[in-house]
């Protein structure tokens, strides 16, 4: 289809903080793309108007709560956008960040083209089913936190200044862990450093006492005392790993890595499709698709609505969409580049951005990206985030 077929599509259903969003990323990408923008949405539902001239209304079933009828039009497009079009679906936290916007549609390959998640399948799956993963290692977190206050260990650091300095400490030691090298030659001085580990000019390690201090000598990060691990793995079935410093549960679990096969095990269940846990599934944030997508969505619609009935799945379009693409056999298609499609997920301790400013990282700088949209699923809009204030200066600088 011609360039001037190509449109952007948002969905937006029910709370102003919804919509409130939705006016933030339409007003950035107003300023970067040559292209319409269509936002479809039931107005009845709505808290506030949205603000658009080109808005779509369409009714969605009135047994269905507000984040079902968003899910129901979004993953309904094909049945209420004009025909004709070539279209580039937009969750309401993407924004627009530079002119190249416009290059997402010489992306599409196939019948429907999305980009990568930013997690593996079986990180996304406590999140996609009601399985009891994410509430245990919620009751994980706070059983080891009293049996470390019982013992006497408290992260004690609550200045705000020194917390920032922790901060970025932890970010210098991700770096760090990110790099061979780095990794290689910092091992072999912190063996070198018997009393004092020097990091930097800014950053210190007393072993002694197991904690780690500014230039001033203000304790910045503690770190679990020997002693204290000692007690724990004495008297309870909790085990500390020397190897990557995080703790075992008596079950076993790394209360750090919250995953699970429970969203594998209810695809095969409720749709009889096998998965393959290693497959990297798929982004519904933003996608592209016309008239010939119209077999995956109408399979990807339907079997949401099916999941909507099932108190076990979670009122999400993700794991629906994982069954879609291995049921009509579309695992090893194509995919958008993380340039239209970068996840800012808060809790990554590796996402950072360049020094200079120019770029941003999920990997802690080994890859720099300048993306042209990013996706803000968690802390939209919260200033004083390193990330939301770069998105902020690059969208002002355009307009100045």
């Amino acid at each position: 289809m011609a360039p001037g077929n190509n449109r952007f599509v948002f969905v937006v259903c029910g709370a102003r903080e919804h919509i409130d969003t939705l006016h933030f990323s339409l007003e950035a990408l107003k300023q970067f793309t040559s292209f319409e923008i269509l936002v479809v949405t039931d107005q009845s539902r709505n808290e506030i108007p949205v603000k658009h001239t080109r808005v779509l209304n369409v009714s969605a079933p009135a047994h269905l709560n507000n984040q079902q009828s968003a899910i129901y039009l979004k993953t309904g497009l094909h049945n209420f956008v004009p025909k004709g079009f070539n279209y580039c679906y937009l969750d309401t936290d993407v924004v627009a960040l530079s002119k190249e916007v416009d290059d997402v549609f010489n992306q599409k390959k196939g019948a429907i083209t999305f980009a990568a998640d930013h997690c593996s399948l079986r990180q996304f799956s406590p999140h996609a089913v009601n399985c009891g993963c994410a509430e245990k290692n919620q009751s994980d977190r706070r059983e080891i936190q009293a049996l470390l206050a019982k013992f006497g260990y408290h992260d004690q650091v609550t200045d705000p200044v020194l917390l920032q300095k922790q901060r970025r400490l932890k970010r210098q030691l991700e770096i760090i862990k990110h790099s061979y090298i780095k990794l290689l030659l910092s091992a072999i001085r912190y063996l070198l450093s018997p009393g004092i580990f020097a990091l930097n000019k800014d950053y210190f390690y007393h072993r002694s006492n197991n904690h780690w201090t500014d230039v001033a000598g203000n304790v910045i990060l503690y770190e679990v005392p020997s002693g204290v691990i000692k007690q724990i793995e004495q008297s309870t079935a909790w085990r500390w790993s020397r190897l990557k410093r995080r703790w075992r549960s008596p079950e076993g679990k790394d209360i750090q890595l919250l995953e699970c096969d429970h969203l594998k095990d209810a695809i095969a269940t409720r749709f009889n499709i096998a998965i393959n846990e290693y497959w990297q599934h798929w982004n519904g944030g933003v996608f592209l698709f016309n008239d010939t997508s119209h077999e995956f969505m109408q399979a990807w619609h339907q079997n949401t609505l099916e999941i909507f009935i099932d108190p076990y799945w979670q009122t999400r379009d993700q794991g629906t969409l994982i069954a879609t693409v291995w049921q009509l056999g579309l695992r090893n298609s194509t995919l958008l580049s993380k340039k239209f499609n970068f996840i800012a997920y808060f809790y990554n301790p590796a996402l950072m951005i360049s020094a200079d400013k120019s770029a941003i990282s999920d990997n802690a700088l080994v890859d720099k990206y300048e993306p042209a949209f990013i996706h803000v699923f968690h802390h939209f809009g919260v200033k004083g985030w390193e990330v939301w204030d770069w998105i902020d200066l690059k969208l002002k600088s355009v307009k100045t």
